[in-house]
């Protein structure tokens, strides 16, 4: 394992759990079930290969702040605290005090994203890369051609028969056959459905004679 490897497994952000943020400047909000699943795909189930403690909230001129510590592979890898704050009394538009009662989870919610971030997780947003319109535009359309179905030996051997078949000379399906992305493809298959190919070929070569 190479230094870098955690954080560039998980630096980049699916736009699509991610929402804008009006408050406190502005600023772009990770779903928090997203980088629990993030990090479990990485590290393991939580409790097994990763983990956090929170400790005791501190409740101060209305808000609310939490410590948390995580670990992560080993409980003996151990890092942190970070502190997660979240505004606990508020005035509501009639003036009237309001207890969010969520408070102090939102605030240990704030803590563990502070946490994964020192590991890499979903680094980009904190870089400031989603500030881009451009970035988050061509970052969806990477997640949309990872998510993409993948399709079966059958299917790419069909698209590599129906490829040669529109070859009008020994020339072109001979270039075709050579061609890197064609040999990939090959490679990738398994070997009954190369030997239609190879008949294929062979007997559009003897065609072409």
């Amino acid at each position: 394992m190479t230094k870098m490897d955690i954080w560039d497994a998980v630096s980049k952000t699916d736009p699509s759990h991610t929402k804008k943020v009006s408050q406190r400047g502005g600023f772009t909000a990770i779903d928090a079930s997203y980088q629990v699943m993030n990090a479990t795909a990485q590290f393991g189930p939580i409790g097994v290969g990763w983990g956090y403690v929170a400790g005791d909230p501190i409740f101060t001129n209305g808000t609310v702040i939490v410590p948390v510590t995580m670990w992560h592979g080993d409980r003996s890898n151990v890092f942190g605290p970070e502190y997660g704050c979240e505004m606990m009394v508020s005035k509501g538009r009639d003036g009237n005090e309001r207890i969010d009662t969520d408070a102090p989870k939102k605030a240990t919610t704030d803590a563990l994203t502070k946490l994964l971030s020192r590991l890499g997780f979903n680094a980009d947003v904190f870089l400031g890369k989603f500030d881009d319109s451009k970035y988050v535009q061509e970052r969806a359309a990477e997640v949309r051609k990872e998510n993409a179905p993948k399709p079966t030996p059958e299917e790419r051997m069909k698209r590599m028969d129906a490829a040669m078949k529109k070859c009008d000379d020994a020339n072109a399906l001979n270039d075709l056959w050579n061609s890197g992305g064609f040999k990939a493809a090959y490679s990738a298959i398994p070997e009954n459905l190369r030997k239609q190919l190879d008949l294929t070929f062979s007997g559009m070569m003897d065609d072409f004679a």
